[in-house]
């Protein structure tokens, strides 16, 4: 027999939860404050972020021009808007474990050079005793970099794919928010839906029509070229 908390919608109890607990105010604000100050580190820190790469490393076997484009991808990293995004699991909002998710990739500009890099965030295993901490890294496809070796699934998720929607984290981006969600003030919503098929407006409930002008294309980022490779 399922319980009451089975039967009932759990977002309206979901969500503030997470907001409490999991990212709170005084996360985002020293997060936000250290990001501004151009300490990454220290962002991430702020919000429960453990660090597993050392660009000096990727300047040695990769080259001085990628780990440039890593350190400013760390720069504009909020890890406190990436904390919220993270997928999770009811009742309580607790992170999704053993995920390994792509944030970002990185080809070599050798076509003969070494593989592709990926910054790439964790989630600790069920089994571990790590709380609610996440962890940044870099992976290459091989199991060298520690925290492969500590992960039992490195590989980065396919049904997860950060790296394609860089608004979940990249502060350079989170403008996208707005206009992905259906919510942006300077397009009233009766264009937004004269843009859409009638039939697959007419097919989708009123209360989930956020942003059902944009499934197309983001249907078309999905089956696109960036999402071969993995």
């Amino acid at each position: 027999m399922l319980t009451q908390a089975a039967n009932r919608d759990s977002h309206p109890s979901f969500w503030p939860r997470v907001r409490e607990y999991a990212v709170p105010a005084p996360m985002i604000e020293t997060a936000t404050a250290r990001r501004q100050a151009g300490d990454w580190a220290g962002a991430c820190a702020a919000a429960g972020v453990d660090i597993d790469l050392r660009l000096r490393s990727v300047v040695s076997s990769h080259g001085r021009a990628l780990a440039a484009l890593i350190r400013a991808d760390l720069r504009h990293l909020a890890p406190d808007l990436l904390r919220w995004h993270m997928p999770r699991i009811a009742p309580h909002g607790l992170l999704r474990p053993g995920l390994t998710i792509a944030l970002a990739r990185y080809d070599p500009p050798e076509r003969d050079g070494p593989g592709p890099l990926h910054l790439v965030v964790r989630t600790p295993p069920a089994w571990a005793d790590a709380g609610q901490r996440i962890s940044l890294a870099l992976w290459d496809g091989s199991h060298t970099e520690p925290g492969a070796r500590r992960h039992p699934h490195p590989h980065p998720n396919r049904r997860y794919r950060l790296d394609l929607h860089r608004h979940l984290w990249d502060a350079r981006r989170v403008d996208e928010l707005r206009i992905r969600s259906g919510a942006c003030g300077d397009r009233p919503t009766n264009l937004a839906a004269a843009a859409v098929d009638p039939d697959l407006w007419g097919a989708v409930p009123p209360d989930r029509r956020c942003a059902v002008g944009r499934w197309a294309e983001e249907a078309a980022i999905l089956l696109g070229p960036v999402f071969k490779g993995y």
